[in-house]
């Protein structure tokens, strides 16, 4: 069914060409604009590009567009922005992150954000400011706003992978903060699982299900009703749950690879 949709839409609908150019941009930009400190190794170059790839398949990709018809595919984009692309993105950008140090008000910024409490806060306020179902609707038929959160909540993301990586250097500190991180999680999933109905008007009234696919798909591409109204019977309870349980899936899977390099990382400081 969902191969059908997206064979009505043209190529460049479906593959965001803006998101492409500045994925595009930022990689000339690391390779021949933004100097490093010292050369930059083959994993910071190869984390680098993977993590600008899942950025560009999560927000610019045929899933941006699916994301508006299931939670669950929504929760794959999430999930490759906040928990893939992100951390991704801090290894390699690693080399080139010494010029924030040059600049003493980002100096200081950074080092007030990067503390473990107010990055645990900052990632979490805009997780929830996104997902709490009154703004998820919101934000999902006025495309500004969903961009907003997006931007927000990757910027947190980061934010947070930043510190945990480079500023935690503490590896009780690190375990302290993943789990906090997680349990602060808990509850936005937990109430997803156990509704008995969807959480959420986007996927569910198709008033709010038109305009949502309306604010992506150009106006020479707009379909009649009847159309769209075709793709709602997506049991919603059913994506709602499987997506909240790739969610937490993923969150853990990443959480136990990223400890488990910190201790290894920790073990061998201790030895030198």
């Amino acid at each position: 069914m969902i191969a059908i949709f997206l064979d009505e839409f043209h190529f460049s609908t479906l593959w965001n060409g803006g998101i492409f150019l500045f994925c595009a941009f930022m990689i000339v930009c690391y390779f021949f604009m933004i100097p490093s400190k010292g050369k930059s190794s083959m994993l910071h170059i190869i984390s680098f590009l993977l993590g600008m790839i899942v950025l560009f398949l999560a927000v610019g990709s045929p899933l941006n567009i699916i994301g508006r018809l299931t939670l669950q595919a929504h929760m794959y984009q999430i999930v490759g922005l906040l928990f893939v692309a992100s951390p991704l993105l801090v290894i390699g950008w690693k080399p080139k992150s010494w010029i924030s140090q040059k600049i003493y008000w980002i100096k200081r910024t950074l080092l007030f954000i990067r503390k473990p409490v107010v990055a645990i806060i900052l990632l979490t306020v805009f997780f929830y400011g996104y997902h709490l179902p009154f703004m998820f609707d919101i934000a999902r038929i006025e495309l500004y706003w969903n961009h907003f959160f997006m931007l927000c909540l990757f910027l947190a993301a980061l934010n947070f992978w930043s510190a945990f990586f480079f500023y935690w250097l503490n590896n009780r500190v690190r375990w302290y903060a993943m789990a906090i991180q997680i349990s602060a999680f808990l509850p936005y999933c937990f109430y997803g699982l156990l509704a008995g109905s969807g959480i959420y008007q986007t996927y569910n009234d198709p008033a709010v299900f038109l305009e949502s696919l309306r604010v992506c798909i150009p106006v020479d591409l707009q379909m009649p009703d009847e159309f769209y109204i075709g793709f709602l019977p997506f049991d919603p309870v059913y994506e709602q749950q499987m997506g909240i349980l790739i969610f937490l899936f993923s969150i853990a899977l990443v959480s136990v690879i990223t400890l488990v390099w910190s201790q290894r990382q920790f073990k061998n400081e201790k030895v030198l």
